[in-house]
């Protein structure tokens, strides 16, 4: 994703690229999420990282839209294969529903704006994603906006990029 939303700026981006997404994992016995969303939620720190001004400040006003077309299908593909030999865990089969790759980031920074996973290449997904995030901005549901696009790269890796968005004319 090379394009913005028309009308908003950008205040803060990151991109990280993962041969092994869990790498990134951060799992405890007691919290399961799919390891694409802990790569978004880390691509997503960074980019916070990233901003001159404080966004978190804003959290209730903050939202986030994840596009990808693979989301947490490693995830599902192990559970749906354990299934014939054992009982599935009610922790794993909640981590791997693909929502988890926008409720993890939002959880982690408690955001309570709205959020949006949009289960398509990003390429496909952004009119769409600039279309939603453009009215977030302009009607007050959002004062920022986290896009984070994944991508799926070579062998079984995947690629994650974030912006942290607001409207052009807001104030600086």
């Amino acid at each position: 994703m090379t394009q913005v939303p028309p009308g908003t700026r950008v205040l803060g981006s990151a991109t990280v690229v993962a041969e092994d997404p869990a790498d990134h994992a951060v799992n405890k016995p007691s919290f399961y999420a799919d390891p694409a969303a802990w790569l978004v939620a880390e691509t997503v720190d960074r980019a916070l990282a990233d901003c001159a001004e404080p966004v978190l400040d804003a959290a209730d006003d903050t939202g986030i839209v994840v596009m990808s077309a693979t989301g947490s299908e490693r995830t599902m593909r192990r559970i749906a294969a354990s299934v014939p030999r054992s009982r599935v865990s009610p922790l794993r089969f909640a981590g791997a529903n693909p929502g988890v790759l926008a409720g993890l980031p939002a959880l982690r920074h408690g955001l309570r704006g709205p959020s949006l996973l949009l289960a398509a290449h990003p390429d496909e997904a952004a009119p769409v994603a600039f279309t939603v995030i453009g009215e977030w901005l302009a009607d007050g549901h959002a004062r920022h906006v986290l896009l984070a696009c994944l991508y799926a790269t070579a062998g079984d890796g995947q690629m994650c990029r974030c912006l942290v968005l607001t409207g052009a004319g807001a104030d600086r």
